[in-house]
């Protein structure tokens, strides 16, 4: 059963607060002879370009980082568009000492930026990449690719060559890996393509036998919420701000009147009082990892009060300013 915590008491807290749901998965052996205890920091869906406070959430994840001694951090994408007024957020995010990670997401491209833009900006190696770290093995994908016939709206789509790409890489590797990518692969119509992405992932093992990927871990959907498909977990990292409600009939004030007569768009969304983030602990010697757990309020009124539902997901209560922690073995 999962424990929960109040974001809002201490940072302390929250470094207490580890380990809380279990999926019920086989005990896999693998390659980890050479790998180390790993805590890698993640955040996810900060809007810099929406939120009024997006600052001080990204400052209270990098502080949390520090004091946790995590060893990497990593952000999940729709952290900021790549123009010069977002220099100094960029530059919280740099603030951690250790090695730093970014996801490209949908709305890095808003404003008309392309999407090499915000791998520039961003310094990322490329669009999508993969590194070791810990005797682990990390993915990281662009799902923003544009599928043939698109017309209007977010791509999301992973293209020929990045499959090629991802079933390449993994057969370099015999090492557990761990995918990030903004866009869920698990959500049904998220991704164009994610069963042919998803079989790549399921067939990738050792010359013994052994599957390779551990989990996928995404953002943009603000929900948590998580599913085993074919024995890889899909991990539904949620936001550090808000749920995003869009329609007229949802618009309504958190906020003061200076505040949403700046950030307009905020009117928009259901933000939670306090950023959420998690660490992913990763054990080889158990072999499992686990991610810590965050709980805040809803600042104004929720979802629910609202009378917003898109199909169940506010009834299965993955709605929700939380993330529930998890403990899976790998």
């Amino acid at each position: 059963m999962s424990h929960y915590f109040r974001h809002t008491v201490t940072r302390r807290q929250f470094l207490g607060a580890m380990v809380g749901a279990s999926f019920a998965l086989p005990a896999w052996s693998r390659n980890n002879a050479n790998a180390s205890p790993l805590r890698f920091g993640l955040i996810a869906d900060v809007h810099k370009d929406i939120m009024h406070d997006a600052d001080s959430r990204l400052g209270a994840f990098i502080d949390a980082m520090k004091e946790a001694k995590a060893d990497s951090i990593l952000q999940l994408g729709d952290f900021c568009t790549p123009k010069e007024e977002n220099i100094n957020f960029r530059a919280i995010f740099e603030r951690f000492d250790g090695p730093r990670y970014h996801v490209l997401g949908n709305h890095e491209t808003d404003g008309g930026f392309e999407r090499a833009d915000a791998v520039k900006f961003l310094e990322m190696p490329a669009r999508y990449y993969a590194f070791d770290l810990h005797g682990f093995h990390f993915v990281v994908l662009d799902a923003n690719d544009v599928p043939d016939g698109h017309r209007s709206g977010y791509p999301s789509h992973i293209a020929a060559d990045q499959v090629e790409w991802l079933t390449d890489d993994l057969a370099s590797t015999d090492l557990t890996v761990f995918v990030f990518v903004h866009q869920s692969l698990e959500r049904e119509s998220s991704v164009i393509g994610d069963v042919k992405v998803r079989r790549v992932l399921e067939e990738a093992r050792t010359p013994d036998g052994i599957r390779k990927v551990a989990a996928v871990f995404n953002g943009h959907h603000h929900i948590d919420h998580a599913r085993v498909i074919n024995g890889v977990p899909y991990i539904h990292v949620n936001s550090a701000s808000y749920f995003w409600l869009g329609g007229e009939q949802f618009q309504h004030q958190s906020y003061s009147k200076e505040i949403h007569s700046q950030y307009r768009n905020i009117r928009n969304t259901s933000p939670y009082k306090e950023p959420l983030y998690t660490i992913l602990t990763i054990d080889p010697e158990r072999g499992s990892f686990s991610m810590s757990t965050a709980e805040t309020d809803w600042q104004g009124p929720s979802p629910k009060e609202l009378g917003f539902e898109r199909g169940d997901m506010v009834s299965k209560g993955w709605v929700t300013p939380k993330i529930s922690g998890r403990s899976i073995a790998f």
